[in-house]
């Protein structure tokens, strides 16, 4: 256990090797270390018949391989088939697992001998005569290193006239699945995280007649694998106890199975049933309060942060640009009449609004589906960023004059760039918010950490308040205009004032560009340029009467639109890091060698993050501070979306990035960063960190 460092080195090496795309040309050992066979339940089969067949891995004393959800490393067992066109396979049905610990980590696997069952159905049309099952096997085997292995193999069966059972094979599957997970109805199971733990209680099973139960889940990211589960029976059933994962709660429906040990003939078996946690409730547990949903105070307090957080977006660099199109309107409306400027003011919040709302409403559907999103999410698309991209710079050009309000294409996107109009207030607002949240203020950041972590009502609720926030300024101006009458009689200078606001819009687009280079590369930026050139012949052959010109702004169409479908489908480029690249296995890898690390959470999206790398962590005395104290420097770049890092992101009770957090060397809590941070802030962090 001394060499764990080194080991895990080694391990994740091997890992790499074993699970890199260039998998499937890695030659298999001529004398692997464990004993592969495929073996099947039937030595003849009739066509449509469904039969069981068996991956059997036999394993040298002291090395074992994995299940399905290895633990806190290892690499699951998978098998490439070959079969005829008349046969077709299902996935394997997983025994339990024993749990094998390794330090502060353990893994879940199997030692010895393991069958890993798998349903095959031979086709109706089959035709009669022999028949050869056969596939190429891979498995990590590990003990104190791991190595990765790989075998060829087969089982002869016949297709005649009548079924005929294998005894040998029949018999070994038949023991493997009495050991894997069934399905049963009179079995609830619920879960609850509370604090530090992970509660699972269970209702419809013998207490009496069971011993040594245990919870696996299926997502590695639920509970602390190494921790100790503690049983009891209570007045409602059974209740597991562990300790939650340090890594953020994954999956947090909890699905798995519970293995235990039961009577049959009066000697003690192993058994396992399937539980979806979703589907029951949670019974009191003596001495444990389940977290409750937060309270009708704090709840307050979150919209009131939120509405806050909303002030403070007006004044983020990203944001600029589309709320400096809002100011034109005023400026052009500061000497009309009232009621118009009211009515625009309520349609811009209408659009802030809707926004805000359906960006909730998705990371509510989301959560509500088991899966991990962020903040900021949008931006994570390359077509998105692409059309946004373009977006903006129609918008400049249309400022500039290049193009005017019209009755054709160019006149809504004319109508949008200078807010005149319903429509136009209605999208300004949109637009603001697709590219303003990405930028998380510090009040927002805290208001948006507790709204994910809470129902969809109250997600969508807090976000409704940071739109209001965002777009109380100008609703206020709209309802008193009399605010506005310092600004000077409408003359030359609005034109020069509307020109000037075109480099802002510009300005963003290349930001946008830019932002894209990290998500599909150059061959993404190349596209989204041509994209660009499109779209100006557009405008040129609109700008021309007659037929001509509306079929060569047709071909125009279809050249933005291919290249915009080009940057969905360009490769993502493999991102420089001055740091270390952030990973799970990384961080407790690091703990264990009670080495202190910072992490720093961030995209290219992100304003605020390239700020705080820009002014604060690129500065001379925090890079001085990085060498002095020896904190190991970890990236988490969450550019593309990674549900890794969107989940690491939740378990701090954060939102979306940027964030920063800081792991001392004596193993104690993580601490957590404000947003807006600065270098005295980081060089006492890392000072304390290290001790």
């Amino acid at each position: 256990m001394t060499r764990l460092p080194e080991i895990a080195g080694l391990a994740a090496g091997l890992l790499l090797a074993f699970t890199g795309r260039a998998e499937a040309q890695m030659p298999c050992p001529a004398d692997p270390m464990v004993e592969a066979s495929l073996i099947a339940d039937h030595q003849s089969v009739v066509p449509g018949q469904t039969f069981t067949a068996g991956l059997r891995l036999v394993m040298p004393e002291g090395w074992h391989t994995y299940w399905r959800n290895p633990g806190d490393s290892g690499e699951a067992t998978q098998i490439v088939w070959d079969l005829p066109e008349s046969v077709s396979a299902g996935a394997f049905t997983w025994p339990a697992p024993e749990v094998f610990p390794f330090g502060p980590l353990a893994n879940y696997g199997y030692a010895w001998d393991v069958v890993l069952p798998v349903e095959l159905t031979v086709a109706e049309d089959a035709r009669p005569g022999p028949l050869l099952i056969s596939g190429e096997a891979r498995w990590l085997v590990c003990e104190d290193i791991c190595v990765p292995e790989c075998a060829q193999v087969s089982a002869f069966l016949e297709i005649g006239d009548e079924a005929a059972p294998d005894r040998r094979g029949a018999g070994l599957i038949a023991r493997a699945l009495e050991q894997s997970p069934q399905a049963d109805e009179t079995v609830e199971a619920a879960l609850e995280r509370a604090g530090d733990e992970v509660i699972v209680t269970l209702t419809g099973l013998d207490t009496d007649a069971i011993r040594n139960a245990r919870y696996f889940p299926y997502s590695a990211m639920v509970l602390d694998h190494a921790a100790a589960q503690t049983v009891s029976t209570e007045a409602g059933g059974i209740a597991i106890r562990t300790a939650v994962s340090g890594r953020g709660t994954g999956n947090e429906n909890g699905e798995g199975i519970i293995a235990f040990e039961t009577r049959v003939d009066g000697r003690w078996v192993q058994r396992a049933v399937e539980i979806d946690p979703r589907r029951g409730q949670l019974f009191e547990v003596e001495g444990v309060v389940a977290a409750a949903p937060v309270s009708l105070g704090g709840l307050a307090w979150s919209l009131v942060l939120a509405v806050l957080g909303g002030l403070i977006l007006n004044l983020m660099p990203c944001v600029f640009p589309v709320l400096s199109i809002k100011a034109l309107g005023f400026v052009q409306r500061a000497h009309g009449h009232e009621a118009e400027l009211r009515r625009h003011g309520l349609i811009f919040l209408a659009g802030v609004l809707s926004a805000f709302v359906g960006l909730a409403l998705v990371l509510a559907f989301v959560k509500a589906a088991g899966g991990t999103v962020g903040w900021g999410f949008q931006l994570q698309s390359p077509l998105i960023v692409a059309i946004l991209a373009l977006v903006m710079l129609a918008i400049g050009l249309n400022l500039l004059g290049v193009f005017e309000i019209g009755t054709s294409l160019q006149g809504l996107g004319g109508k949008w760039a200078s807010a005149e109009g319903d429509a136009g207030a209605f999208m300004t607002g949109l637009l603001a918010v697709v590219v303003a949240a990405p930028c998380i203020g510090p009040f927002a950041a805290g208001a948006l950490g507790l709204a994910l972590a809470q129902p969809g009502y109250f997600i969508v609720a807090v976000s409704a308040a940071m739109g209001l926030g965002l777009a109380l300024p100008y609703l206020i101006l709209s309802f008193f205009p009399s605010l506005l009458r310092f600004l000077p009689k409408p003359g030359a200078w609005m034109i020069r004032f509307k020109q000037f606001l075109a480099f802002p819009m510009m300005g963003a687009a290349v930001w946008l560009v830019w932002v894209l280079s990290f998500q599909a590369g150059s061959a993404g930026v190349l596209f989204v340029l041509i994209a660009a050139l499109s779209f100006g012949f557009i405008v040129w052959a609109l700008k021309e009467s007659g037929v001509l010109g509306k079929v060569a702004a047709v071909f125009g169409a279809l050249a933005l639109i291919g290249s915009l479908a080009a940057v969905t489908q360009a490769d993502v480029p493999s991102i420089e890091q001055r740091a270390q690249a952030w990973s799970p296995a990384r961080v407790a890898e690091l703990r264990a060698e009670g080495t202190p690390i910072f992490v720093e959470f961030t995209a290219a999206w992100c304003v605020s993050c390239q700020v705080n790398k820009q002014v604060t962590l690129n500065s001379g005395a925090v890079r001085q501070a990085f060498e002095r104290t020896g904190v190991v420097e970890l990236v988490a770049d969450w550019t593309n979306h990674d549900d890794a890092i969107a989940r690491e992101i939740r378990s701090h009770g954060a939102a979306g990035v940027p964030l920063y957090v800081v792991y001392p060397a004596d193993g104690g809590e993580p601490v957590v960063l404000p947003p807006v941070i600065s270098p005295d802030m980081i060089v006492e962090a890392l000072e304390t960190a290290a001790g």
